[in-house]
């Protein structure tokens, strides 16, 4: 904000009708943000103006249709009028107006606070803030998550609260605070306007008088019960059940520092016992009457395909495995039977020819005569046999003889040979002694004439002596102290601190995109920005080397078409000036900077290194010594091919960014790159953001301190890989869709376990940052980002399976559903040719 600029949380006051048929009106003014995150009441720190009011010069009923009675945020400026009593000190439009970020400004009721199993308040309106807080006597409770309900008859909402899902500040998880309401005067709307809000959520959260335990019976179900779900000695559920299940979480910390919570888990699963009894007697009860078999008979009659569905599937497969089997054997039996045939033909055939050749010769043999011809054949089979074992022998003898006599005169010729190759090879050694003592003379003259040489030859030539390369400053100042040493306090200040960065620099942005972005990038070793040209890709990628301050850690490398291998990035080695000569790209001479500091252990910010159009040439070419980084294993050595510097250390916070175009002019990426990058798509991005007259970026006036390389990854690492069970049954259905083996739904897509960790640690972040706006809009941005770019086949089969991952997907994540909409119509239109890489 300029110096005149002022902001406010505001609510829709009035309007009105100008001249010029534009929408004018007012604004409620309920508090005052100033520049070092104070959120104080109108007027209370400095003065505003009189009415509390802000004047709105356009825009109007944007404003209402867009927050209608919801507090949100506003930037007014000074009126030009000329201001006279009971008007309005300073002015406003639509464009300045924003939704409220992060847990800054909760209304208050003034009711009894409701109990965790009955946490429901009847109240005359809705809330006008995300969260909400109950004031009961002198103290004040919260902060509370809400859903409402209208009723009818009462003419009032039901508001049913729960815990925020997000630990705040010193409240653990499913816990709200309790503060004196004297702790907060400072903060409390003025008490004679209604509704009354309460301001600087966060800073009186950190002077609680105590926590309380919040959790509904039906949360303590959920994450205990998952977990004895989970258990494989509790695989039946018996009232002895019960009994081992409270032996098991007798011996847990966190049985000693909740035990009402557990006195809870265990009546409800004695009441879930004794109400599955009385609700099999009662069901088994209608069941047996004339109206409930009448009810099962149409429930059955009116679901026969979803309900005979897994049944048919099961003899389906039964009798195609049956009829397999009796194919084969019919197919066995049937070549044994044409083998038997073709035998009996030919000894039919042998029979005939025997008895045809051999009429009346059988019958005037005698029995005598046979005997004869019989001894005589015999006699003649040995004479036979001694003659061929005679043979064999003499054959045997000759043979080696021959050999012996072969082998002989070969050795008598290798001999020859070795003694001339020893005098040939001792005449080379001598005039190899000869050739190199000559060349060591002739060396030593011709290097001294060429050092005489050079400077004349330079001078004729007109060559001038190089300059020294200038080496570029690395070094930038490191933010030391942090507004607290929470991780979550920093992770938000960071997101907080780049979105108004990028709004300064007129990239107009939301806080779940910025959040995303900085997640992504700390937590994968290669994020790809994709999408159409002039989306804004590498601008936003140079804009964030702004944000986090990182001054020349941030290189910008254009890729060339026609790049083979680390040479054109990174350099080589030259054997003739025995030196190694650096690519003009200056990666060799950051990354030579990051070993050092690894090697001084210093603590300095991160690096990004931007790869712009990063698939004119194929990545897996010029890029391969950095590809294996992505694995957690990895031991982030490079091979320089150097003597002086053989290896060069990566550190942890180098990161890889890309921005890729999808079409005929640039490579594909490889399902390798594809499982170790995360994609953003930028196609869905709004143009909104404003452009700058003083060139292609907007300088900050004041350049931030960077974050240090080790807490920028810390910030962003998931503390555990699991996720709450909605999600993780979310993201298995998706899996499981992907990979189905059905040939009706053509090729399956293997998600590999390096992808599901990726997802289930990005969600364990974002989900949490996010869950203002939607509970499912982490793992939205999470399945774009890992699953979505992984989507490529072919055939009318593979669009049903695209078709049944949509079904398998909440309508709220609707990133996902536009991006596989935009799959599917593309396929239908091009010979059903799916693919993201479109």
């Amino acid at each position: 904000m300029t110096q005149q600029e002022r902001k406010v949380l505001c609510t829709i006051e009035k309007g009105y009708s100008s001249e010029r048929d534009e929408q004018i009106g007012k604004l409620r003014v309920y508090f005052e943000v100033f520049e070092n995150g104070d959120i104080l009441p109108i007027n209370q720190m400095e003065f505003f103006c009189d009415t509390e009011q802000v004047f709105v010069t356009s825009g109007y009923s944007d404003i209402k249709e867009r927050f209608k009675n919801n507090l949100f945020e506003s930037v007014c400026i000074p009126t030009n009028f000329e201001q006279k009593d009971g008007n309005c000190r300073y002015v406003t439009r639509a464009s300045s107006c924003e939704e409220i970020k992060g847990l800054q400004v909760s209304q208050i009721y003034d009711v009894s606070l409701p109990t965790p199993n009955e946490p429901s308040i009847v109240v005359d309106d809705i809330p006008l803030t995300k969260t909400l807080l109950i004031k009961d006597d002198s103290f004040i409770y919260g902060p509370f998550d809400y859903t409402s309900k209208f009723d009818d008859k009462t003419d009032s909402y039901i508001l049913s609260l729960k815990s925020i899902n997000t630990p705040i500040s010193k409240i653990p998880q499913y816990h709200i605070g309790k503060v004196g309401i004297q702790k907060c005067i400072a903060y409390l709307s003025n008490d004679k306007r209604k509704p009354i809000f309460l301001a600087n959520i966060k800073k009186v959260l950190e002077i609680i008088d105590e926590e309380i335990d919040f959790i509904t019976d039906d949360q303590i179900l959920s994450i205990y019960g998952n977990k004895i779900a989970l258990n494989a000695d509790f695989r039946s559920f018996t009232k002895g059940t019960i009994a081992q299940i409270r032996k098991h979480f007798s011996s847990a910390t966190e049985y000693r520092t909740f035990p009402q919570r557990f006195n809870r888990l265990f009546q409800c699963l004695e009441d879930s016992l004794v109400w599955d009894s009385t609700k099999t007697e009662l069901i088994q009860t209608f069941l047996g009457t004339k109206e409930g078999k009448q009810v099962l008979v149409d429930y059955i009659s009116q679901n026969r395909d979803d309900y005979f569905k897994e049944e048919k599937a099961n003899f389906t497969k039964k009798m195609e495995e049956e009829t397999r089997k009796q194919k084969n054997a019919f197919d066995e039996l049937k070549e044994k039977k044409e083998a038997l045939e073709s035998e009996i033909r030919k000894k039919t055939r042998e029979r005939n020819d025997f008895e045809v050749n051999n009429v009346g010769a059988l019958s005037s043999l005698s029995d005598e005569n046979r005997k004869i011809i019989e001894n005589q054949i015999a006699s003649e089979k040995s004479k036979l046999d001694n003659l061929i074992s005679e043979v064999k022998s003499i054959e045997e003898k000759y043979s080696k003889l021959k050999e012996y006599d072969k082998l002989h005169k070969e050795i008598q010729i290798l001999e020859d040979d070795r003694d001339r190759a020893r005098d040939k090879k001792k005449q080379m050694e001598e005039q190899v002694d000869e050739v190199r003592a000559k060349l060591k003379e002739n060396n030593e003259i011709l290097t001294s004439r060429l050092v005489k040489l050079k400077p004349d030859v330079d001078a004729l030539c007109g060559l001038r002596p190089r300059n020294a390369v200038q080496q570029l400053d690395y070094n930038v100042p490191v933010k030391v102290h942090y507004i607290s040493n929470d991780i979550e306090d920093i992770r938000e200040d960071l997101i907080d601190t780049v979105l108004d960065s990028l709004n300064k620099q007129g990239r107009k942005t939301d806080y779940a995109t910025a959040a995303n972005i900085l997640t992504t990038i700390s937590q994968c070793q290669f994020t790809l920005f994709s999408g159409l040209p002039g989306t804004g890709k590498t601008s936003l990628a140079k804009m964030l080397g702004n944000c986090l301050g990182l001054g020349n850690r941030f290189l910008n490398i254009p890729v060339a078409r026609g790049w083979t291998s680390s040479r054109d990035i990174l350099g080589f080695y030259n054997a003739l000036s025995q030196s190694f000569s650096p690519a003009s790209t200056g990666l060799y001479e950051l990354i030579e900077q990051l070993s050092s500091e690894i090697d001084e252990n210093k603590e300095v910010a991160a690096s990004i290194i931007l790869l712009d159009e990063f698939n004119l040439s194929q990545p897996e070419h010029y890029f391969s010594p950095f590809l294996e980084m992505a694995d957690p294993e990895s031991k982030r050595v490079l091979t320089t091919g150097n003597p002086d510097k053989a290896y060069l250390n990566i550190p942890d916070y180098l990161r890889f960014l890309g921005t890729i175009n999808q079409d005929e002019s640039v490579q594909s990426l490889t399902p390798r790159l594809l499982d170790r990058a995360a994609i953003i798509n930028f196609d869905d991005f709004e143009p909104n953001y404003e452009i700058s007259v003083v060139g292609s970026e907007n300088i900050l006036d004041v350049n931030p301190e960077a974050i240090s390389g080790k807490k920028f990854i810390e910030i962003f690492k998931a503390n555990s890989l699991e996720v709450p069970a909605d999600i993780e049954k979310i993201l298995q259905s998706v899996v499981m869709t992907l990979r189905d083996d059905r040939l009706e739904y053509g090729n399956p897509i293997i998600i590999s376990y390096r992808k599901i960790k990726a997802i289930r640690s990005y969600y364990n972040v974002a989900g949490p940052l996010m869950s203002m706006e939607s509970k499912y809009l982490g793992l939205d941005y999470a399945i774009c980002q890992h699953v979505i770019p992984l989507l490529n086949g072919y055939g009318q089969g593979f669009g049903k399976r695209l078709e049944a991952l949509m079904l398998n997907l909440p309508d709220e994540m609707e990133k996902c559903h536009r991006m596989l909409r935009r799959i599917l119509s593309h396929g239908n239109q091009n010979m059903f040719s799916y693919g993201h890489n479109l």
